[in-house]
């Protein structure tokens, strides 16, 4: 855990680079619509990064705590918020996302957008999510996932680029996390984020040798999903489900 907080750590200042552009991403655009919060509920965006998910579902009119088991990823959303004119400090707390500090039924959501790939344990994180939010609370997550059937291609791309990833998850599959956890799913959703290929490396500082073994990956990807992954002139685009679920 140790070295993961210190992966992270060397990668704040990238994700924070990215701007407030990141807050209109597609996927988080559709999270915000999907989980269909009223204004004031109570939301945990758990493993928030620099704090972009939390900064949309704020200004959605929600009252968002940010967590992230990373210490400089939290410096970087609290620096965000004042940025952003934000009443008072950003409400942050660090944890990992499979031990949630909170008690039971004391949120109205928790929240993940572009983080459950790297978790090491979703269905802890899952069943802690579905213990702290209230009854008939939502559980809802944004994060790149492969198209059924090809996980192992996907998940094998990503690790080539980034050592520290765990395992993006399809649709299906998720639908088999939340429903063991005890939720129902009520809104699936699929959105793209596209990526200058230079820049996606450039992001998690990736070595020259996996960049090359990890293009090659890409201009031989399976033909069954060359229109899924659209990789052509140096940008690309990945597959991003949004599933909303309630207790």
């Amino acid at each position: 855990m140790s070295d993961v907080r210190r992966t992270w750590g060397r990668y704040s200042s990238a994700f924070a680079a990215e701007g407030t552009a990141a807050e209109t991403r597609d996927s988080i655009r559709r999270l915000i619509e999907l989980c269909e919060l009223p204004a004031g509920s109570s939301v945990l965006d758990v493993a928030t990064g620099a704090g972009y998910n939390a900064f949309a579902f704020t200004r959605a009119g929600c009252r968002v705590i940010g967590s992230d088991p990373t210490h400089e990823m939290l410096l970087a959303t609290r620096s965000g918020w004042r940025e952003r004119g934000f009443d008072g400090d950003a409400p942050c707390v660090e944890a990992w996302a499979e031990s949630l500090p909170f008690m039971d039924g004391s949120l109205d959501a928790v929240v993940s957008h572009r983080a459950p790939h790297q978790f090491a344990d979703v269905n802890t994180f899952a069943r802690e999510a579905a213990r702290v939010v209230k009854a008939g609370g939502t559980v809802a997550i944004a994060d790149q996932s492969p198209p059924d059937g090809y996980e192992g291609w996907h998940n094998d791309l990503e690790r080539m680029r980034d050592p520290t990833h765990e395992h993006a998850r399809s649709p299906h599959e998720w639908l088999e996390v939340f429903e063991g956890a005890g939720l129902t799913v009520a809104a699936t959703d699929v959105v793209y984020q596209e990526h200058d290929v230079a820049e996606w490396f450039d992001r998690v500082d990736a070595a020259p040798e996996r960049r090359e073994q990890a293009l090659e990956m890409l201009r031989t990807m399976p033909s069954e999903i060359a229109d899924v992954y659209r990789y052509e002139q140096g940008r690309m685009r990945t597959p991003q489900c949004v599933m909303v679920a309630r207790l």
